[in-house]
This record gives C-alpha cells, sequence and structure tokens, in this order.
C-alpha cells in the first residue's frame, strides 16, 4: 500500500459523493406553480336513502325507506325537528340571512321537511324548510335541527 492509496479512495469517495448529491437534486421535482393546487376535491355529503323497486316484478317503487343519515348531516328532502333551544325556539326567516324577517318562531319538536340548501352565510349554515302542519315555509339555522330517522 502507497502513501497515494487514501488519497485516491478519498478522491473516488468524494466524487461518488458529489455525483449522489447531483442526482438528489436533480431529482427534485420542479416547483413553479407557486403554491397553487393542482387538483381540488370538493365532497358534498348526501342523506343515505335508497329506493327499492318493488318485489311483484310491476315496475313500480316500492315505498321509500330511509336509512340511518350521519348525524348533523342534512339534505333536501330530509325531514328534521326543532331542538336544543332551550324552550326559545327556532327563528325561521324569509331569507337566509340573521337579519332578515322572522317569519314563526318553530318551537322544539316542531316537525320540518327540508327543501332547499344549504347556504352559508356569516359562519351559519341555512336550510329552507316547510312544515308540513302550517304550511310555511322559510329558513332556518342547522345548530337547532336533528334529523328524524
Amino acid at each position: 500500500m502507497t502513501k497515494r492509496t487514501p488519497l485516491i479512495v478519498g478522491a473516488i469517495l468524494g466524487i461518488g459523493l458529489f455525483f449522489l448529491l447531483l442526482a438528489t437534486i436533480l431529482s427534485i421535482p420542479d416547483i413553479k406553480n407557486e403554491g397553487k393546487p393542482t387538483a381540488i376535491l370538493i365532497i358534498t355529503p348526501l342523506a343515505a336513502t335508497s329506493v327499492p323497486v318493488s318485489e311483484e316484478g310491476n315496475g313500480e317503487l316500492a315505498p321509500r325507506q330511509t336509512e340511518t343519515a350521519l348525524p348533523g348531516v342534512f339534505a333536501v328532502d330530509m325531514r328534521v325537528t326543532v331542538a336544543n333551544t332551550g324552550g326559545d325556539g327556532l327563528k325561521v326567516h324569509s331569507e337566509p340571512d340573521i337579519e332578515s324577517d322572522t317569519l314563526t318562531i318553530a318551537s322544539d319538536g316542531s316537525v320540518w321537511i327540508i327543501i332547499e340548501g344549504p347556504t352559508i352565510k356569516e359562519g351559519r349554515v341555512w336550510w329552507k324548510m316547510w312544515s308540513e302542519s302550517s304550511g310555511l315555509t322559510g329558513w332556518a339555522v342547522q345548530d337547532y335541527l336533528t334529523a328524524v330517522y
């Protein structure tokens, strides 16, 4: 072994390390999109419902069955009840806006059917509802609604 052997081994290792570093740098993806997303995923929750066909084979639909929906997830055609207002009731508005006219105050336990929405305004989620018993239609905040199963 000569005095140059460690120098040659060091040079070979240094050159190898240089090429390894160069290959690593060149394999990094080019990030020139300024952090802009390349894809957007939008998830819209739907109520879990099904409409089975009649077993008699006459082409008619069997009565609609509603499966268990996720708590806090509402959809058009769902039945909801007013709950947890502390007896104060839920204001039903003419528009999805806290400053709009109050059409009525729905009492705890009253049943409504969602007919439109959701609309999000000022951090509140609004649903347009219809009362089967009174025929009244209006907008209410979902915080005091519970799905009826």
